[in-house]
């Protein structure tokens, strides 16, 4: 996902590189602790989880030698729209009716209403920082060199 996001455009990239950085540290460091108690020699463990991590290098390099091509372009939005389908199915199947359990199990009340309120907030502020993301990522790539919308091979949704 983080190739696909860097051959969308920076700012995709950039913004998939700080989503999977803050979900993949406390997540390492999780797994850490549980392999760790469970008994596994530090070097070994870190080795094992180096090497693991490498896929994630070792898609973005498959993506850039797949380059910009008509075939790549295609594939890039198959694969980007499979992501993020991917993405809502695990934060709408698990996440949140994790939350939601949690929410139930430490509140009652009004306390509960404001805890759901906050969640469904947070959630709208997310919602509303990708469409600013966008909106960025479109306003960059303006050049304002008055090309006036005629077609010049920068790969304006064309394939």
């Amino acid at each position: 996902s983080l190739g696909l996001a860097w051959m969308a455009s920076p700012s995709a990239g950039f913004s998939a590189s700080i989503a999977v950085a803050v979900h993949e540290l406390p997540q390492e460091l999780g797994d850490f602790m549980v392999l760790r108690s469970a008994g596994f020699p530090v070097g070994r463990l870190l080795l094992w989880n180096f090497l693991v991590s490498l896929t994630c290098v070792a898609g973005v390099a498959l993506v850039h030698a797949l380059g910009q091509t008509a075939m790549a372009v295609a594939v890039q939005r198959y694969m980007t729209a499979f992501t993020a389908g991917s993405f809502l199915s695990l934060s709408l199947n698990m996440i949140f009716p994790q939350v939601f359990d949690s929410i139930r199990k430490y509140h009652s009340g009004a306390a509960a209403a404001r805890a759901k309120l906050l969640c469904c907030a947070l959630g709208g502020l997310a919602i509303y920082a990708l469409v600013k993301i966008g909106d960025l990522e479109g306003d960059a790539h303006d050049h304002g060199h008055g090309h006036g919308g005629h077609g010049h091979g920068h790969g304006h949704g064309e394939l």
